[in-house]
């Protein structure tokens, strides 16, 4: 949900009084068990959450259970309510890269203009200058365009990022990053073409605003995460640790969450050789910004090879509830189906629920053991355990038993679990599957190249060339090798 969309809900939070919301939190798990018998993980962070507004229509056992606690006779008394969205109506949160430039007169020719990419729960938002070159000429799959002496030497600018958009005679708009055109040395800035396939639409504009918004965070702090390693370092060895943001207080959101990211894969890893079954994966991502890590950080790309080639079989669960999808703008919803695909592209079969109350689970993963590793959405960088508790064991075996009878994607074939996930977000798969098939010819470096040494394209190129020919391979010979 974006920033500007939410309300708080006064309603929740004058209910809730003077109690603390981790107190309301552990009556909310009791009441359910009383009521269901089934074991919850409510946190304070989901009272936060539902009280700021990210969240209005919890799972109808929690609403029940604060209606109780509270003495609401009806989840509206609460301050709850459900959003409704109508399938297949035009987008309500607009594409900001298409708005602006769809417009004709909007950028004119052979001029330039500054946008702000839009925020997001990390994303701080960042600056893109776009300049408009007219195409020359076309041809079958590209444009032509040449560059003036003074955008020649705009695109020089290191410290901005820089977009070349240009149109051609039909009214279509395409973009390029503009370091593909920026002279250098031996290299002379005249007429490049522009590939057709870079197309503004929902695809091109969430890999834009993903690597933008990535990449300025984690240069900006590029120092301070090698500072911050070396501060954290006596954790590598402990099989259980958790560290606060106040021990790196100077790293921006997704700088920290990079952090943590790359302890936790590090953490698992150390782990995993005690495992000898085929482990099921839980992932807390729910939303297309907080999955686009999976497609663009150097680390996972390499952490889902090493599991993939230690284990086959392996099955990872998704928890997004229809809310998430009903909140959440068209581009952001392209890049976590993005996600799954590259999770089938190396084996691994991937699982769906849309139980708010299971996206209060942190990260694990379960075998004939278990290892915890949670980074996102809590208050700390990470938290890990490589030997939980019993309880807590025996609620990743329920979640791991549910999922395998009740995935909302389940399908025997690759190819069916993403179509399903396509219709489930509210993406055509038809449009998803030519679109992937363009970019798989022309290649996608062209569209955004990430300049943080943390970053790369890799897993994004791995994704869509695997729907690009998912109906010849299914992953694993494309993803392994």
């Amino acid at each position: 949900m974006r920033t500007t969309d939410r309300q708080p809900n006064k309603a929740l939070r004058a209910a809730r009084s003077g109690m603390t919301q981790g107190a309301l939190a552990d009556q909310v798990n009791a009441e359910i068990y009383r009521a269901t018998g089934e074991v919850t993980v409510i946190t304070a962070k989901s009272i936060s959450d539902w009280e700021r507004g990210w969240y209005t229509w919890p799972s109808a056992d929690v609403r029940a259970a604060l209606c109780r606690i509270l003495g609401a006779s009806d989840p509206e008394e609460l301050g709850f309510y459900k959003r409704r969205t109508v399938r297949g109506l035009p987008e309500l949160h607009p594409v900001v890269l298409s708005d602006l430039i769809e417009s004709r007169g909007v950028i004119p020719a052979e001029a330039s203009r500054a946008i702000e990419l839009q925020a997001g729960r990390s994303f701080s938002g960042a600056e893109l200058m776009l300049h408009h070159c007219v195409a020359e000429a076309s041809g079958r799959g590209w444009l032509m365009i040449e560059l003036t002496d003074q955008l020649s030497a705009s695109l020089r600018r290191t410290d901005r990022w820089n977009a070349i958009v240009t149109s051609d005679a039909d009214g279509k708009y395409y973009v390029s990053d503009g370091r593909r055109f920026a002279p250098r040395r031996g290299r002379h800035a005249n007429r490049q073409p522009v590939a057709s396939a870079h197309v503004i639409d929902e695809l091109t504009t969430g890999i834009i605003w993903a690597v933008v918004n990535t990449d300025t965070a984690l240069l900006a702090d590029d120092a301070q995460l090698e500072i911050s390693q070396m501060r954290l370092a006596h954790y590598v060895e402990q099989p259980v640790s958790e560290a606060s943001m106040s021990e790196v207080p100077d790293l921006n959101p997704v700088a920290g969450q990079w952090l943590g990211s790359t302890f936790c894969s590090r953490h698992i890893s150390a782990h995993l050789g005690r495992l000898s079954e085929a482990p099921f994966f839980w992932t807390r991502e729910q939303c297309g910004e907080e999955a686009a890590n999976w497609l663009l950080w150097n680390h996972k790309l390499e952490y889902l090879r090493s599991t993939s080639k230690r284990f086959t079989g392996i099955r990872r669960a998704f928890c997004v509830p229809e809310q998430e999808v009903e909140t959440s703008p068209r581009y952001e919803r392209v890049l976590l189906l993005l996600t799954m695909a590259l999770m089938e592209a190396f084996g691994i079969t991937v699982e769906l629920t849309a139980d708010p109350a299971a996206g209060e689970v942190g990260g694990f993963v379960l075998a004939d053991g278990a290892i915890e590793a949670n980074w996102l959405g809590g208050d700390r960088i990470w938290r890990v355990d490589a030997r939980p508790r019993p309880e807590r064991q025996s609620t990743y075996r329920d979640i791991a038993r549910r999922l395998e009878v009740e995935s909302v994607i389940a399908c025997e074939r690759s190819a069916g679990r993403l179509e399903a996930m396509a219709d489930y977000l509210g993406i055509s798969w038809s449009w998803f599957r030519r679109r992937c098939e363009e970019l798989a010819a022309a290649g996608i470096d062209g569209i955004a190249q990430p300049r943080s040494r943390h970053l790369s394209t890799r897993g994004l190129d791995t994704a869509i060339r695997y729907i690009a020919h998912i109906n010849t391979i299914e992953g694993v010979c494309l993803a392994r090798c």
